[in-house]
């Protein structure tokens, strides 16, 4: 009973001697103004202000590479990069994400760093792809705390390879005019025209998702909910006919399935007042490998229905 009493009275003293204080945190410092310095200067293009910021021995490297070989840059690189950025972007931002800061933090041996929590938006001049990345820094400092001699980043680097890719001419398919699937399509506006609910959606998954342009509570549909919805507006209105607006197109994707699209005019009856409406409508349907669909994304004007 005795070893148990020293143990419950020295337990939190061995706890709280564990404890030992390396530094201090700032969430203002010289430092952290200089580094706003360098954020202005570097999304800028400012090349005279970024030489006037860091040390001689400046080196900068991006922390999500993981390449063996790599080995940073120095100023060069560094303005290399600014100077690309500024000419090949337009409307650069750096700024703190959401509710975030920068952090100065003086410690004990290392000297000074700053830490900062920022994002990262640019549109690209030629193609207007947008560029929207976390851009999270450590920056150290020299031992005078004035010059910045260390420059770590770190970015969405899948962003960056989809921009890559943006500027290139790449094939992701191969377009029909005519296909089986199309005639999937087909089948479904005969079932629907004709009233055969059951006919009209046999093709679909089970666990096919419905995305309607018109939904203001939920993303999607199940296949379930969607049926109930179709049978409450074949409640309401006779459907009449469906025709094509044009032709269908079925792209046949690389790897990951296809989809129809289609233009079609609905005219539909009105069962209590007669009234005959038309109403236009878009169905992006896609199936997977085996040929079922797995997703519909319908647009529409639903006060048509009214």
């Amino acid at each position: 009973m005795k070893k148990l009493i020293y143990l419950l009275i020295f337990t939190p003293f061995i706890g709280m001697s564990q404890k030992h204080n390396n530094g201090k945190v700032y969430d203002k410092h010289p430092a952290i103004e200089i580094v706003n310095q360098f954020i202005k200067a570097y999304s800028s293009g400012d090349v005279e202000t970024l030489k006037s910021v860091v040390s001689e021995d400046f080196r900068m490297a991006n922390s999500m590479n993981n390449n063996p070989a790599y080995k940073g840059g120095d100023l060069n690189n560094l303005i290399g990069q600014s100077t690309f950025i500024n000419n090949s972007f337009m409307d650069v931002s750096i700024k703190n994400m959401g509710g975030a800061y920068s952090d100065a933090i003086e410690y004990k041996k290392e000297g000074t760093f700053v830490q900062t929590f920022q994002e990262f938006i640019a549109w690209d001049k030629s193609n207007g792809f947008k560029i929207r990345t976390p851009f999270n820094c450590i920056f150290v400092f020299n031992k005078e705390s004035n010059k910045i001699k260390r420059f770590w980043f770190t970015d969405n680097t899948a962003v960056w390879k989809k921009w890559n890719l943006s500027r290139e001419t790449i094939k992701n398919g191969v377009i029909y005019k005519d296909h089986p699937y199309i005639g999937v399509v087909r089948k479904i506006s005969y079932h629907l025209e004709n009233g055969d609910l059951k006919g009209a959606f046999q093709e679909f998954s089970p666990n096919a998702r419905i995305y309607d342009s018109n939904l203001l509570d939920k993303e999607y549909r199940t296949l379930e909910e969607h049926v109930q919805n179709v049978t409450s507006i074949f409640t309401q209105f006779e459907m009449i006919s469906i025709d094509e607006v044009g032709y269908p197109d079925y792209i046949d994707y690389e790897g990951s399935g296809g989809v129809v699209f289609s233009w079609s005019l609905f005219t539909l009856k009105n069962k209590k007042t007669s009234e005959i409406k038309t109403m236009k409508v878009h169905s992006q349907i896609s199936f997977n490998e085996e040929g079922k669909i797995v997703r519909e994304d319908l647009y529409y004007n639903a006060n048509k229905l009214n």
